[in-house]
């Protein structure tokens, strides 16, 4: 009976196809589920050791890490502090590096429970033109005080008497303005501002005075994507892995040889 057998023989083959088909789809669904998610985070390109213009820094060590470990790969794109700030308010990007939280910050961005480090930032002075001042709250009337537009300086800025605010684009800028008496004081984090005085070789001219806050610095996260407090909470599992294995301490202690700081709390 060949007809028989041919007909039997094409409903094998049918039967075998479609099992293979199917457990070849069923294979990229478990490969797609099992491979890592990626997000996209802008990271600052002026703010060293924590992030510098080559994608480098504390910063970078510490997120790529803590992501690692809960099954995220990190693509970061270095960009300008306001650039990235802007990006990840319109959904251009997941997250944005080295943000302080505060008021300012909490109304447009996803912050999780742990922070990426706390960092004090401090009025530095022209040391041939010193301010007259034993903290903030006593400065002169009119004095001149340089930021960088877009950082954090915490709640109590806007409140200080007597000060006209400076907004420039980044360190460089502050500190040659300082040298030409342009302004009084510049607002720096310190051990960002010590990077970048020893760089332009004016450590004897540019000193430190007196601090303007410390702030918790956080990567913030993207409040036009709808897993942002999902990323935040593997973001905090991350990092509380990274400081239970001691991992965290190791990449915190690569800066303390520059200033002793503790920069966990």
């Amino acid at each position: 009976m060949p007809g028989l057998n041919t007909a039997f023989l094409k409903v094998i083959i049918f039967a075998c196809t479609f099992l293979l088909g199917f457990c070849g789809l069923a294979y990229g669904k478990d490969t797609q589920i099992m491979s890592k998610q990626t997000i996209k985070l802008a990271a600052e390109d002026n703010w060293a050791p924590f992030a510098r213009a080559t994608g480098t820094g504390i910063s970078h060590s510490l997120i790529n890490s803590a992501f690692s470990r809960v099954g995220i790969d990190v693509n970061s794109i270095v960009v300008p502090y306001s650039r990235g700030l802007v990006m990840a308010q319109k959904g251009l990007v997941d997250g944005v590096f080295n943000l302080v939280k505060e008021k300012s910050t909490q109304d447009h961005f996803i912050f999780g429970n742990e922070p990426l480090f706390s960092a004090t930032a401090s009025f530095y002075h022209n040391t041939n033109n010193p301010i007259q001042a034993n903290d903030k709250w006593q400065l002169p009337p009119n004095t001149k005080v340089g930021i960088i537009d877009g950082y954090e300086y915490g709640d109590q800025l806007l409140l200080l008497p007597n000060i006209h605010i400076l907004k420039l684009s980044n360190h460089n800028q502050l500190i040659n303005l300082l040298l030409l008496d342009r302004i009084d004081l510049a607002i720096m984090y310190d051990l960002v501002a010590e990077q970048y005085i020893e760089q332009m070789g004016v450590s004897a001219d540019i000193k430190q005075t007196f601090p303007n806050h410390t702030g918790q610095v956080y990567l913030a996260f993207s409040k036009k994507n709808p897993e942002a407090e999902s990323l935040a909470k593997l973001l905090d599992s991350g990092l509380n892995a990274l400081k239970q294995d001691g991992s965290y301490q190791k990449i915190m202690a690569s800066i303390e040889p520059i200033k002793d700081r503790d920069y966990s709390r």
